[in-house]
């Protein structure tokens, strides 16, 4: 199973406080799984997280999955797979 978290100012949000943010937050939740779609056999087993930063710098942190597994979801996310 994985989790999708946000991070902002070193704290980690599971859920945004404001209502708006939060929509928009769970939007982006949602678009994650749908892109990781093709990969859903292979994630069923692993026991990451992955984090979106929302600092000035914003980037995206894959922990907790296994080798194989980070570097075909960074593919998918640079549009490769």
């Amino acid at each position: 199973m994985i989790q999708v978290t946000y991070t902002y100012k070193n704290r980690e949000f599971l859920q945004l406080e404001d209502s708006f943010m939060n929509q928009l937050a769970q939007m982006g939740v949602r678009q994650m799984h749908a892109l990781l779609e093709p990969l859903s056999d292979t994630l069923v087993n692993e026991n990451g997280k992955i984090r979106i930063n929302l600092d000035q710098h914003p980037k995206i942190e894959l922990e907790g999955f296994s080798t194989t597994v980070k570097d075909r979801i960074e593919m998918v996310l640079r549009g490769e797979e």
